[in-house]
């Protein structure tokens, strides 16, 4: 371990601050490869509040965590170790989303976003909302963007019985009606929470997302499309959201919506894992709805950290 790494690991120790991975603690933009933002915000929670104190709990379970991810295979010569991640990348610290204010946390992750310029951002949530926030950031720099979404719902809902239009359940419908996603390179994957309509799967029908299940997922007929799908997504700019509830409940039970009959860890590695053939790396990726108040909190947040690291890597 080299001087620089070894003296991560000990400033927490020291000073009781945990920084994500141990990354450099930056809270004004400066140039840098990429930076990891907290958005500390569950205001847009329909039933399981929590998820505003993600943030820390997803930088404390880094705690002694080392920066250089395993390969999936360590028999496949032709495959190389990767390097650690951490080169050039900074913890920004938390965005001030204000706890009672949807518009106004919105605007502070787009500004917060933009404001770190051509870095790449990982945010850590938060609840789902919030990407709506990172999507207009990015949208406005890049274009229309593609999207991998990991997640038990379609987030595509109208303002129905909640009497708004902007709540964890609505945001990817409001980023494709803003224009902020080139709707055929949208790839849903791990759906499967009870509906009590077709109006959301209609919507992105419409729009040309792919869907999958996690049915869908582990039929062997279809790895070639699945390929196929993340391959297309990564044809421009793109963006990977991971929402933690696309795991089964039994691996990450602490999220505001759990569905049971969830993604096994083993079947998203391989999906972070063939982001690696896109021909430019995502330019802006987020890990949602850890909610620390509720059980199992300290295992959820372990599996989302190491997730996170898959992700940069």
């Amino acid at each position: 371990m080299n001087a620089a790494l070894f003296e991560s690991q000990l400033t927490p120790l020291r000073t009781g601050i945990h920084t994500f991975l141990g990354l450099p603690l930056e809270v004004k933009p400066r140039p840098a490869s990429g930076v990891v933002l907290g958005a500390p915000f569950d205001g847009g929670v329909i039933h399981r509040p929590g998820a505003r104190l993600g943030p820390w709990s997803l930088r404390a379970a880094t705690l002694g965590m080392g920066r250089l991810p395993m390969p999936l295979r360590l028999q496949r010569p032709e495959e190389e170790l990767r390097e650690a991640v951490g080169g050039g990348w900074v913890d920004g610290g938390n965005l001030p989303t204000l706890p009672f204010g949807i518009p106004e946390a919105l605007q502070a992750v787009e500004e917060g976003v933009a404001a770190w310029g051509p870095a790449r951002t990982l945010l850590l949530g938060g609840d789902h909302l919030m990407t709506l926030g990172a999507l207009r950031a990015q949208a406005r720099r890049h274009g229309p963007l593609g999207l991998l979404m990991l997640d038990a719902h379609q987030d595509a809902a109208g303002e129905g019985p909640w009497g708004t239009p902007l709540h964890h359940g609505s945001w990817l419908r409001r980023a494709l009606e803003e224009g902020l996603l080139e709707g055929r390179r949208v790839l849903l994957v791990g759906l499967r929470a009870p509906r009590f309509d077709r109006t959301e799967l209609d919507f992105l029908a419409r729009r040309g997302a792919r869907l999958w299940t996690p049915g869908d997922l582990r039929d062997p007929h279809l790895q070639g499309q699945l390929l196929g799908d993340i391959g297309r997504v990564g044809q421009g700019p793109a963006y990977v959201s991971l929402d933690l509830d696309a795991l089964d409940p039994s691996v990450c039970p602490a999220v505001a919506e759990p569905v049971p009959g969830g993604l096994a860890l083993r079947e998203i590695h391989p999906l972070l894992h063939a982001l690696g053939a896109w021909r430019d790396p995502w330019v802006g990726a987020d890990i949602m709805e850890l909610s620390p108040t509720l059980p199992g909190a300290e295992d959820t947040a372990r599996v989302a950290a190491h997730l996170a690291l898959h992700l940069m890597a």
